[in-house]
């Protein structure tokens, strides 16, 4: 509440009246307070994008050693 007390009072000290540099205060913070993430919001996403992250990491890794068994039974080659 001090943020919007200090920018109410920072635009009344630009010459607007106290009622509308209240109200102008007030229009600005919900504004804000509505448009942006909060912490919470943040930890969330990156909760759920390392999930996403590791499991796309695990199949990767997954596929990469069954890429790397599949070339070794090849290897070396079978000589007849």
């Amino acid at each position: 509440m001090s943020d919007r007390l200090a920018l109410s009072n920072a635009i009344e000290d630009a010459g607007i009246p106290r009622d509308k540099a209240q109200r102008l205060a007030s229009v600005i913070f919900e504004a804000i307070h509505t448009s942006v993430a909060t912490k919470a919001d943040l930890q969330a996403m990156e909760a759920r994008l390392t999930e996403r992250l590791t499991r796309r990491g695990i199949a990767a890794v997954v596929i990469g050693i069954s890429a790397l068994f599949g070339a070794l039974h090849l290897w070396p080659p079978h000589l007849g």
